[in-house]
């Protein structure tokens, strides 16, 4: 199980916008979320929300909705894989996405959406890294089973990088522990932040036999 942060920032919508007023829904697995809604082509959220992850999903919707005097109507949707979700230790400028109007079903289950819309909005989307792990560390970028690519550097730099990446983790992963003991009604954050290093130790590790067989 992860913890997954999405902040929805702002919107880029079409000129018709400016007329009424809209907000963006976020469904991930079992559980909804809204955010406020904001008037304008150009509405500014800044909505932070948590979520945690099963193991068997694979990924989650974005909805943007105008409201309506009697009902409302959706505008746009997207679809985001786990898959392509980077871990990080905090906030990020984020990325513009494109709405779509269409979803790519596979009998009843979502695995995509197509026919770009003229609306866009501003995400950060992150998987988080334990509360404890190193501040030097930069962990943007490292996708969830994805192999190292490094063009600029020899061999022996990627394996020292790699080697130096596993120790941070291990010590963070014995701090955890050692504090297991302690009943300040934290032990189940730290429980699953040792399972979150856990498993991106175990990537490094993937990635180093790869390199270097």
């Amino acid at each position: 199980m992860e913890l997954l942060s999405v902040k929805v920032k702002k919107g880029r919508l079409d000129k018709a916008a400016d007329a009424f007023k809209t907000y963006v829904v976020l469904k991930v697995q079992n559980l909804k979320s809204a955010t406020v809604d904001r008037k304008g082509s150009e509405p500014c959220w800044e909505q932070d929300f948590m979520f945690e992850i099963c193991d068997d999903g694979k990924g989650f919707i974005i909805e943007l909705w105008k409201k309506g005097l009697l009902w409302d109507s959706i505008l746009g949707i997207l679809w985001i894989p786990f898959a392509t979700v980077e871990h990080a230790t905090d906030e990020g400028p984020g990325s513009w996405w494109t709405l779509h109007s269409e979803v790519i079903k596979y009998g009843s289950e979502i695995q995509g959406t197509k026919t770009p819309t003229s609306h866009e909005i501003l995400l950060d989307v992150y998987f988080v890294l334990p509360f404890d792990t190193h501040k030097d560390l930069d962990f943007r970028g490292w996708h969830r089973g994805a192999s190292l690519q490094d063009t600029g550097h020899s061999y022996q730099d990627t394996y020292d990088s790699l080697s130096s990446m596993e120790s941070d983790f291990s010590i963070q992963e014995s701090k955890l522990r050692k504090n297991k003991s302690q009943d300040d009604g934290s032990n189940f954050a730290k429980a699953r932040w040792a399972r979150a290093i856990q498993k991106i130790s175990d990537s490094i590790k993937s990635c180093r036999r790869a390199i270097f067989p």
